[in-house]
């Protein structure tokens, strides 16, 4: 990907500008994670800010095979940050 395109991409995604198909097909082929996943940040703070939550205690792990989040049972809290 030339530097041309990235900063082209980038400013849609600071922008809240809505990617095309060809926009997400040419950012998996970058190979630039660390750039990918600070754009990714960036539209996650913007949008929650610098908050979130988690579960803490015995049940705080999701169940990969299902991928489902913990239930509220006994013995988990939901911490915030």
């Amino acid at each position: 990907m030339d530097a041309g395109l990235r900063r082209e991409l980038a400013e849609k995604a600071r922008g809240g500008v809505r990617l095309s198909r060809e926009d997400g097909v040419a950012l998996y082929g970058s190979g630039d994670l660390a750039w990918l996943g600070g754009l990714a940040h960036e539209a996650r703070v913007r949008r929650h800010g610098e908050r979130g939550y988690f579960p803490t205690g015995a049940d705080a792990g999701a169940d990969p095979r299902t991928r489902r989040r913990p239930t509220r049972r006994a013995g988990t809290r939901w911490r915030r940050w």
